[in-house]
């Protein structure tokens, strides 16, 4: 294993790469982001360790690490396993990420190296640095909340121990929540809670440390658990998971307001509590909902129709009127796909080798991240042989300000089709059956 004793220390040419990383990562790769609860942030110098829930493989990390925008540096802990090959492990090193190992990652000699990293840590804390790590030790295939190692707690117990109990190391929980986990140009939104001590468990650490290390993962999950949706029923994911937006959607909608992302969420995670409650106190209730729900999702795979159409008003001057937009649209989406295909798709190659699908995103990102700025330049010297500097540099800011239209243009053309189905199709019974069925589910939320 390669020596991560700098870690921790401050790098100009990271510093250089994460100007480059926020600009990709929130100008590019994501179409809106929102921060809430920026000012619970400590200031630079005080020790601290954010944790948050992990649905969404490495954009977890970018969207932690951008957050802060005082230009601090923290240093991440990760899974070992990544780490096996020493360029992959130069490479997070460099990050700023470090390794701890779980027993099935590796064997005695790897989970030993945990205490070079737990010791790595707490002197970055000692220092005053920022410490990020993800409780759960694995990100999860869904909005839900899985249990919390004893890995950051022994981290936060030992730095304060260091230090005589004197640290006063701040705990900073966060929430994640993505409208979509693999694709680009989706929204992402951060919720900062309040930081928080642990001191209450100061001396139960003195005695019983496993004891106390349960302690503080208690109190760190209930607080997160506060701020994030967490569909606990596993049984019933599917269907709760598409409640939560057709419930939330349909309560927002009624209030004829425009409503923010943050807003949507919050609303999402009042109907899910909403549903548990359904669950606690009318159990034969929660399982009507349940078999329409579930027998409403089976309609949908059925027909092929998203959610979003059944029930809806759908006109031919509607239709006449997209149609007119997107071919009024088309020359801008194919000058932007011409100029943008190769790097746009090529991505697509390395996604494709992932199975586990909460890696798509941190494929498409980490490929585009490396191939756009490459494929630019190529680009822009082809056009400046061809004309002028200026017309180069032109053309080339064009082509990367059009880069979204073709997701934008790409989607729209899928919604005019499922929609222009969706008119042709609604008088038939199955989709009839569909309309009653969403009816009858609104109907248990009034």
């Amino acid at each position: 294993m390669i020596d991560f004793t700098h870690v921790g220390d401050f790098s100009r040419w990271y510093r250089l790469c994460m100007n480059y990383v926020e600009l990709s990562h929130d100008s590019f790769f994501y179409h809106n982001i929102y921060i809430v609860g920026k000012d619970n942030i400590p200031q630079k110098g005080t020790p601290l360790f954010a944790f948050s829930n992990h649905q969404n493989a490495l954009m977890d990390a970018m969207a932690l690490l951008n957050m802060f925008k005082d230009g601090r540096q923290p240093v991440f802990i990760a899974r070992g396993d990544i780490f096996k090959k020493d360029a992959i492990a130069k490479i997070f090193r460099f990050l700023k990420i470090m390794p701890t190992f779980r027993t099935r990652d590796g064997g005695r000699r790897d989970i030993m190296y945990n205490n070079v990293t737990f010791d790595m840590a707490e002197k970055v804390l000692h220092k005053g640095g920022t410490m990020i790590m993800f409780p759960e030790a694995a990100h999860q295939h869904g909005r839900y909340l899985s249990t919390f190692k004893k890995g950051f707690p022994r981290i936060c117990f030992a730095a304060e121990e260091r230090a005589d109990f004197n640290l006063q190391l701040q705990m900073l929980p966060v929430c994640l929540h993505y409208s979509h986990y693999e694709h680009c140009c989706t929204e992402l939104l951060i919720i900062i809670g309040k930081p928080f001590t642990f001191e209450e468990l100061f001396e139960l650490y003195k005695t019983e440390p496993n004891n106390a290390y349960l302690a503080l993962n208690d109190k760190a999950r209930k607080i997160l658990k506060e701020m994030v949706i967490d569909i606990e029923d596993q049984e019933h994911y599917q269907e709760y998971d598409l409640l939560r937006t057709l419930i939330a959607k349909n309560r927002l909608a009624k209030q004829k307001r425009k409503y923010t992302f943050y807003e949507q969420f919050q609303e999402e995670r009042k109907v899910v509590s909403d549903i548990d409650e359904l669950k606690k106190n009318s159990p034969d209730k929660f399982d009507a909902l349940m078999t329409d729900t579930k027998n409403y999702l089976t309609g949908l795979k059925e027909v092929r129709l998203r959610d979003f159409l059944i029930g809806k008003k759908v006109s031919l001057f509607s239709l006449f009127f997209r149609k007119l937009c997107l071919i009024l649209l088309f020359p801008f989406y194919l000058f932007a796909f011409i100029n943008n295909a190769i790097p746009y798709y090529l991505p697509e190659l390395l996604v494709k080798k992932f199975k586990d699908r909460q890696f798509h995103s941190s494929a498409r990102y980490l490929s585009g991240f490396l191939i756009f700025p490459v494929f630019y330049l190529i680009l822009f010297a082809v056009v400046w042989i061809f004309s002028s500097f200026l017309f180069a540099a032109a053309y080339i800011l064009a082509t990367a300000f059009m880069l979204k239209l073709i997701y934008f243009y790409k989607v729209a053309v899928i919604k005019f089709w499922h929609t222009w189905r969706y008119y042709l199709l609604k008088n038939k019974p199955s989709i009839q059956r569909l309309i009653k069925l969403k009816e009858n589910i609104l109907i248990f939320f009034l």
